[in-house]
């Protein structure tokens, strides 16, 4: 998993360095066209200067017989359409340079702030999330939020809005007993591979963050869901016990009297938490355990569509902890997550926009 991350730093670097190239490159080509004109420019000048001369002292048959006529000296090359030739060139490479800069110095940004998430492309959101989007989207839109981050944030905010609880941020989760596998990344490797295959299916998919060393709180992961207008908002976490014997999959939901939230995004909470559980289990064979139902998780009470918090499973355990962290295991959850979205939304499809 470790290595994951310094293959994603090394993307980072190399994505930096080919926008520096880019620039590198362009600034060289306009200045060797412009030398090229130059020069021939300055030929043409010194032609027609010689011409002049040899006119004037009357060697006139000997600019002939060596071919500098006016009119070939005119062919030859034109001044002024040369330096309009050249800025003709310098225009068009320097638009290429310039449409390479945004990509690279928005994406340093980001990761310079702590902030990279999946952003919203400027002209749509067909796009968000994923590369691999098929040619008619569905019209359905998830939003998923890999659980956690590198680092902890100890600032606290409310609990709810409006709410005088204040919770920590976020926290750095926890760590497979026997893989030494940290939470955050099997909640990533997972939220990726749930993305690819949404998007096949034809969902839009929106990311809270496609990588680990991330500042995000709580209440700004559930704002990233509510601006993509998400129809539904995926919390990808996994579990740890004190006992190393418990294991299995559930979810977490709002009770049915959350103060935060309307009685319609409670009961699509409480039933997309009830199918997204029966469906990985369906598919990989683990336990499913009884849902909990709570009010103090701070990201399902600033949330604004159906939200659930997915516990894969249990990292205190051998079994569900080499599972997992293995490819098949993330593979079989993956499918069975993407069973668990279908179902809901052919059982309830979209939530009507809220007056």
């Amino acid at each position: 998993m470790k290595k994951k991350n310094k293959k994603l730093d090394i993307l980072m670097i190399l994505t930096i360095i080919a926008g520096v190239l880019v620039l590198g490159a362009a600034g060289t080509l306009i200045g060797l066209e412009a030398g090229r004109l130059h020069t021939e420019v300055e030929a043409a000048r010194a032609e027609r200067e010689a011409k002049k001369a040899a006119t004037d002292s009357g060697a006139s048959s000997s600019v002939a017989e060596s071919g500098l006529s006016d009119s070939n000296l005119t062919e030859s090359i034109d001044p002024e359409a040369a330096a309009m030739a050249l800025r003709a060139t310098s225009d068009v490479i320097r638009g290429a340079a310039v449409a390479a800069v945004p990509n690279v110095s928005e994406y340093a940004d980001a990761v310079q702030n702590g902030n990279l998430v999946t952003p919203i492309p400027r002209n749509s959101l067909e796009n968000a999330g994923t590369g691999e989007n098929p040619s008619e989207g569905n019209g359905f839109i998830v939003c998923i939020d890999a659980g956690h981050e590198t680092n902890q944030i100890t600032d606290l905010e409310p609990n709810g809005p409006g709410s005088d609880n204040m919770k920590q941020g976020v926290t750095s989760g926890t760590q497979g007993n026997w893989s030494g596998v940290y939470e955050y990344q099997v909640n990533l490797d997972v939220t990726l591979k749930l993305r690819d295959a949404l998007a096949a299916r034809g969902y839009t998919v929106v990311l809270c963050r496609e990588i680990n060393d991330v500042t995000m709180s709580n209440v700004q992961r559930a704002q990233i869901a509510a601006d993509a207008n998400a129809d539904i908002f995926l919390r990808i976490h996994c579990n740890s016990s004190d006992s190393s014997s418990v294991d299995g999959v559930l979810c977490y939901a709002p009770t049915s009297s959350n103060p935060y939230l309307s009685e319609e995004v409670i009961e699509r909470s409480q039933a997309l938490s009830r199918i997204m559980r029966d469906a990985q289990c369906e598919e990989t064979g683990q336990d499913a355990l009884d849902n909990l139902y709570q009010d103090d998780m701070t990201g399902i009470n600033w949330a604004k569509m159906p939200v659930t918090i997915v516990e894969m499973g249990f990292m205190s355990n051998y079994d569900e902890d080499m599972f997992l962290t293995s490819e098949d295991g993330q593979d079989q959850i993956v499918r069975g997550l993407v069973n668990g979205v279908d179902e809901y939304f052919s059982q309830y499809g979209k939530m009507e926009a809220a007056e």
